[in-house]
């Protein structure tokens, strides 16, 4: 019985050394980021926002645990506004959390000490973010601002992010549209030879509309044809201060 035992508690102890590396050691602990503080230079909707570190480039960021409505769906534009009055021209504190799937950088912003997206949902601008498992962590703060209709949740029919773009797609904005879209520019024309030109009235042709009758400012003229008629045909016409042979240039021959 006594060898039976030791064989066993010696499996049982080759067994544990075996698995000790899975099981019994600790892995190194997750690198906490270093939080990142910088002054938000630009707010694109309620949840995206743009934070310039000093002499670094601007970061790109999507604030973690909330959802906020589409720029082009209602009430969009007033949560992007209410994110602004929260954090443009600020200096925040950024603990990155990783990417999203679009890119950006992903992470918790504080401003004056306050979690900006915990604010978000408190106010109504935003949901908290729903996972494959649950609401999200924020969704008693959205319960609260259901129930006191804030924001969002005082509109009838509000629609989440996610269904929204379901059905319509992602907003697009103006400037990233492609090029291509627009219309091609008019083609351009070769200018015409000197002799092509059309020439202004001579003063022959002119004189069977116009006639000198002691007019000799530009205030008195009706049109650049009449005071080109004046200043060519007419005695004591003062009508050409820089005397380039132009009339009236700021009233009439521009």
């Amino acid at each position: 019985m006594n060898l039976c035992r030791w064989r066993i508690g010696a499996v049982l102890g080759l067994a544990s050394l075996w698995l000790a590396p899975a099981w019994g050691q600790p892995t190194s602990p997750a690198r906490t980021a270093v939080p990142v503080q910088g002054i938000v230079t630009q707010v694109t909707d309620g949840d995206s926002l743009w934070i310039t570190p000093p002499g670094q480039p601007g970061i790109e960021v999507r604030l973690r645990d909330i959802d906020a409505p589409e720029i082009c769906q209602a009430w969009g534009e007033e949560a992007r506004r209410a994110l602004e009055a929260l954090v443009l021209g600020k200096t925040v504190v950024l603990r990155i959390a990783g990417r999203d799937t679009y890119g950006r950088t992903l992470g918790q912003v504080q401003a004056d000490g306050v979690d900006v997206a915990r604010r978000m949902v408190e106010e109504g601008h935003a949901w908290s973010i729903r996972t494959r498992w649950d609401r999200g962590p924020l969704v008693k703060d959205e319960r609260m601002a259901t129930a006191l209709r804030r924001g969002l949740h005082g509109q009838p029919g509000a629609v989440m992010p996610r269904d929204f773009r379901q059905g319509h797609g992602p907003c697009v904005h103006p400037s990233a549209e492609p090029a291509a879209a627009s219309a091609p520019p008019p083609p351009t024309r070769p200018p015409l030879p000197v002799s092509e030109r059309p020439r202004a009235a001579s003063p022959a042709t002119a004189a069977s509309a116009f006639r000198c009758d002691g007019r000799t400012h530009c205030s008195q003229m009706r049109s650049c044809e009449e005071a080109r008629f004046f200043l060519e045909n007419c005695p004591g016409v003062q009508m050409d201060g820089n005397r380039d042979g132009v009339p009236c240039e700021k009233q009439w021959c521009r």
